[in-house]
């Protein structure tokens, strides 16, 4: 469904944002302006991925192969809007995403350039160190499930560093999760000319 015209004006100032993506996203809609692009992206940010079973033992036995099943590495992410790139997690971007076998997945993604606490304690950080953490960083666990090729079909969140994204779910037409050869393929739909993009390696 095409944005109006109030939608794409909100999702431009995400281009001027500091720092990210939900990697994650539509929950963000309720956050403050402020933190927008980070909570997106953070879904990620992925990021990132994940899934609901149902019947999950019979149909881990029935399942012949799973294309996305083993651990992958965080190569790039970035949001696209309209035609303009912003890198979500900074320069050298760090992440890794597990989906096992039996149809659970946890990721984690994070900006590793950024400034520790000076106080060396996360419990006694400044306002701006605190806001600094929460936006250039993002868990997720939860399970997924796959179609009869064995590919990514839909995501159920169970939990999150995040708590907005708590019982979420998402499918193709949100999220999807291409396999090619040893890399995958992440794209996370949030407007009419607006996504997330992630790429991601297998480790050997």
């Amino acid at each position: 469904m095409a944005a109006n015209t109030g939608s794409v004006k909100r999702y431009e100032k995400i281009t001027n944002a500091s720092f990210l993506i939900e990697l994650n996203h539509f929950i963000v809609m309720k956050a403050s302006k402020k933190f927008l692009l980070p909570v997106i992206a953070s879904v990620a940010l992925l990021i990132s991925v994940a899934g609901k079973t149902t019947n999950s033992s019979d149909k881990i036995k029935n399942m012949k192969k799973n294309n996305v099943a083993g651990c992958w590495k965080l190569v790039s992410g970035y949001l696209e809007n309209h035609g303009k790139r912003l890198d979500i997690l900074g320069p050298h971007p760090g992440g890794m995403v597990i989906f096992t076998e039996d149809l659970h997945f946890i990721v984690v993604v994070n900006n590793p350039d950024i400034p520790k606490f000076v106080s060396g304690d996360r419990s006694n950080g400044t306002a701006e160190e605190y806001k600094t953490a929460v936006t250039s960083s993002l868990g997720v666990y939860g399970t997924y499930t796959i179609d009869e090729n064995g590919d990514f079909l839909e995501q159920h969140v169970l939990g999150s560093t995040f708590q907005n994204m708590n019982g979420s779910s998402r499918g193709r037409n949100e999220l999807t999760e291409k396999v090619d050869g040893n890399r995958m393929m992440e794209n996370l739909q949030i407007a009419d000319g607006v996504s997330i993009n992630i790429v991601w390696q297998r480790t050997q």
